[in-house]
């Protein structure tokens, strides 16, 4: 009976492959993969040899009984995205499925993914998370979306793309008030970054977007002293002042400008 093998790839540097990863592309009979172009870089650096075959988002669907014919035969199929694990804002789910229903074993090899990476390097909560993949590219859709996740008390996380990444920042910072944000850039690779709150980021890359859960809400009036060990806390993490404000007040259910607010007399100066 023929075996079909997901096997996640690295999202960037290509050392971030596993030993059973290797093991398993060099004894299969042939790799579906989303680009191979993309795919002969990772097997070129390896030295594996395996016939590529084309498996993408187009085609998906048209090619699943060409991988169940092979699979009938009794081959051993890889599937492989461009990065990261198949099936993760990839293609292969439909793949899987038909696999699985006709009986044939699917086996996780488990390894890199962009979500895990972010997550692991956000320091922000884990123990519910809302993956949401690519939000909608039309702006009415996107801001209906962020709308309704307002309240979620999950850590929100999403892939964007550079040339729409601006936009949805922005959208977030208006529709997602008192969630802390953290935008990861380019993971494993030579410009990798991960930066917190609202400084800018280059509009170059693969990005991922994370929200922290909102802010609580005070449950009696925040007094100035609070707020003000709150901020010292925050920019004794080396935050700027204006990030270190905005991360006290968030503590507090209050925006960057109520915190600060509370903070400034009447004449403009720090109390």
């Amino acid at each position: 009976m023929g075996t079909l093998y997901v096997v996640a790839t690295p999202i960037g540097n290509l050392s971030d492959i596993t030993l059973r990863a290797l093991e398993v592309l060099k004894g299969v009979d042939v790799v579906y993969c989303e680009d191979t172009r993309v795919t002969r870089k990772l097997f070129a650096r390896h030295g594996i040899g395996k016939p590529l075959r084309s498996f993408f988002a187009g085609n998906e669907a048209g090619k699943v009984e060409e991988v169940l014919g092979r699979l009938r035969k009794g081959e051993a199929v890889a599937l492989v995205s461009d990065a990261g694990t198949p099936g993760i804002s990839d293609p292969g789910y439909l793949l899987v499925r038909a696999a699985r229903r006709e009986g044939f074993p699917v086996v996780p090899v488990p390894g890199p993914s962009a979500l895990a990476a972010a997550l692991s390097v956000a320091g922000l909560p884990t123990h519910r998370v809302l993956f949401l993949g690519f939000p909608p590219r039309r702006k009415g859709e996107r801001e209906a979306l962020l709308r309704s996740l307002r309240e979620d008390p999950a850590t929100l996380v999403f892939y964007e793309a550079p040339h729409r990444v601006k936009a949805f920042l922005e959208e977030g910072r208006r529709l997602l008030p008192g969630r802390e944000r953290v935008v990861a850039r380019e993971l494993t690779k030579r410009f990798e970054s991960v930066a917190a709150g609202e400084e800018e980021v280059p509009e170059r890359g693969e990005f991922v977007v994370l929200y922290g859960p909102p802010a609580e809400k005070a449950a009696r009036p925040v007094s100035r002293g609070e707020l003000e060990e709150a901020l010292a806390a925050a920019a004794g993490e080396g935050l700027s002042r204006s990030e270190a404000l905005r991360r006290a007040g968030a503590r507090f259910g209050l925006s960057r400008r109520e915190a600060y607010a509370l903070l400034v007399g009447k004449d403009g100066e720090d109390r």
